[in-house]
């Protein structure tokens, strides 16, 4: 008795009658790609993935429950590479601290920039905006906005590499 089972007696869409006659090979198939923990969370992406790309049509060609097993394994692939890998170690790894922020070091490092480069790089690097609002805020195009972080970041990897 398949798994997915019509719960009312109205008459199902095509792509529930392909998960009622396909549901538990998917299952048992996803089993042996992903593994007994994931296979049902495996079965469950594929499913809504399918059914987002699913024509009304397509429950009537053969090759639709290959379709079903495709997209079941690159599910399981994608679920594979998403899971954090943990590797034991011996030793407690030390704390993570924070990267901080010197803004006498940064000041200090644009301060031969003219006005305009110090401008573009203060909104890039510090206040972290995108070019689209490093533009607004200087009142320029977002090619011009570019093009002077550009020219600020290449000016200084210049000196410091002198």
């Amino acid at each position: 008795m398949p798994r997915y089972r019509n719960v009312t007696a109205v008459a199902l869409p095509p792509f529930w009658t392909l998960v009622e006659a396909h549901g538990d090979e998917l299952l048992a198939h996803a089993r042996r790609v992903a593994g007994d923990q994931h296979a049902e969370d495996v079965v469950q992406d594929a499913l809504l993935r399918a059914l987002r790309a699913y024509p009304p049509a397509a429950a009537r060609r053969p090759t639709c429950a290959r379709g079903l097993y495709r997209v079941t394994t690159t599910a399981a692939i994608d679920a594979h590479r998403a899971r954090r890998r943990e590797v034991p170690v011996d030793e407690v790894p030390a704390v993570v601290t924070e990267d901080t922020y010197d803004e006498c070091a940064f000041e200090a490092l644009i301060a031969p920039l003219p006005d305009t480069a110090q401008a573009a790089l203060r909104l890039r690097f510090v206040d972290d905006l995108d070019y689209e609002g490093i533009a607004g805020a200087l009142g320029i195009s977002i090619v011009a906005a570019r093009q002077r972080v550009s020219t600020a970041v290449r000016t200084l990897r210049e000196r410091l590499a002198a």
